[in-house]
């Protein structure tokens, strides 16, 4: 048990400095807040945060069956939330009401709007909007996709009523006006209500009932755990350099301590560290920013400590790698950069491009990454999660093999 000497003194270098120790706890934090905040902070299900949808004014004079519906199915959508201007407004003003950002676009229904779907099938809209921001270019999309669906309600009322026209006639037009807005008003609501629904349900094989579901945070903290989990390393990496050039290396590799006892004393060190870094950040993240990690604890368990075997392998290679102390920062901090950036820390994988996301396979921190968001968003467990474990594994030998080939090749 040689070994654990090694980890203890190793352990009391690393925090006998307690400012470095506070930046590894602070820095994710903040990093994680930032982050979470940007991809919309508390708003996930479950609490009594406010509408945080984009606002959107839209304005009309005529008030009809047709425009009615039309704002009301608007107002279902998730991305937009519309605020109603039946007195209409200037159209300079309302240009200068998105350029300040009070709305992300507007909305303008001309005064023959329900006559031109009614008569020909056509939905015709102004808009205004900035299509160089994202908020302009959600809003587009979503507007876009509803005037498809009223302009296909429209056109299957208008073949309705030709149809029955045809076959059983009508006595009077007020007759054909009432069918159209019937069938009209129906079309229009299976668009929101779909006769078939695709459902897709996973379930925990913890039993859990509860997850974090699209808390924003879910994708920011775990980031921020892998990314500064290596960044960490710079410190405990330093040590093997010091003890290499100030000759303590040498002479205890003269005493009865194996070679293998003094790397795994630094690798143990290393994880240690890593790991209580690990268990303060998921608590703080169960409690503070309602991130249920313990709808899976297991997994939770097993995918943090897989998670930091991976980055001790890393930091014990850098410390044999490294021939000077100011090398450990470079040698840290360039594959922290590469790993975070294709494993999706800074930004969900998802919205980026194929290369990337295809890319993303060879980065350690995208498995830690969809581990951790399987385990929150969707209460995986072990079972689910086992070949992000498998993967970490692996990226634990990949580093700690040439770790060990090149330190007892020095050793001899």
């Amino acid at each position: 048990m040689r070994f654990l000497d090694i980890t203890i003194k190793d352990l009391y270098q690393i925090f006998k400095d307690w400012k470095p120790a506070i930046f590894l706890l602070a820095a994710p934090i903040l990093f994680t807040l930032m982050f979470g905040f940007m991809f919309g902070g508390f708003s996930g299900p479950g609490g009594d945060e406010a509408d945080d949808r984009l606002p959107v004014s839209i304005v009309y004079d005529k008030e009809t069956s047709i425009t009615e519906n039309f704002i009301s199915y608007l107002e279902t959508s998730d991305v937009i939330h519309l605020e109603s201007n039946k007195n209409g407004s200037d159209l300079e003003d309302l240009k200068t009401t998105v350029a300040n950002e009070d709305f992300a676009a507007v909305i303008l229904i001309s005064e023959d709007f329900s006559q031109s779907i009614r008569q020909e099938g056509k939905v015709s809209l102004d808009v205004i909007l900035d299509e160089n921001t994202p908020a302009g270019i959600a809003v587009k999309q979503t507007i876009q996709t509803a005037v498809n669906q009223l302009q296909t309600a429209a056109q299957t009322a208008t073949l309705v009523i030709k149809t029955y026209s045809e076959k059983v006639g009508f006595e009077n037009p007020g007759e054909s006006e009432t069918l159209y807005d019937e069938v009209f008003i129906q079309s229009l609501s299976a668009w929101r209500n779909p006769p078939i629904i695709p459902l897709v349900t996973q379930t925990s094989t913890e039993g859990s009932e509860k997850t974090s579901e699209e808390n924003a945070f879910a994708q920011s903290l775990p980031g921020m755990m892998a990314q500064f989990a290596i960044a960490g390393l710079i410190g405990a990496a330093e040590i093997i350099v010091q003890e290499r050039k100030s000759g303590a290396l040498d002479r205890l590799s003269g005493t009865t301590v194996l070679p293998f006892e003094i790397l795994v004393g630094h690798w143990l060190a290393m994880f240690a560290m890593i790991f209580l870094q690990f268990i303060i950040l998921i608590i703080f993240g169960q409690i503070f920013l309602r991130l249920n990690f313990f709808s899976a604890p297991w997994a939770t368990l097993i995918l943090s400590i897989t998670s930091c075997s991976f980055v001790a392998s890393l930091g014990l290679l850098i410390g044999i790698l490294a021939k000077m102390p100011e090398q450990t920062a470079v040698y840290a901090l360039i594959p922290m950069f590469i790993f975070s950036g294709l494993g999706g820390a800074w930004m969900p994988l998802e919205l980026l491009g194929e290369t990337v996301q295809k890319a993303s396979n060879f980065s350690p921190v995208s498995w830690i990454m969809t581990g951790f968001k399987g385990i929150l968003l969707r209460g995986d467990g072990v079972r689910q999660i086992g070949l992000n474990i498998l993967v970490l594994s692996g990226f634990t030998l990949l580093f700690f093999i040439p770790a060990a080939v090149i330190f007892f090749r020095k050793r001899t």
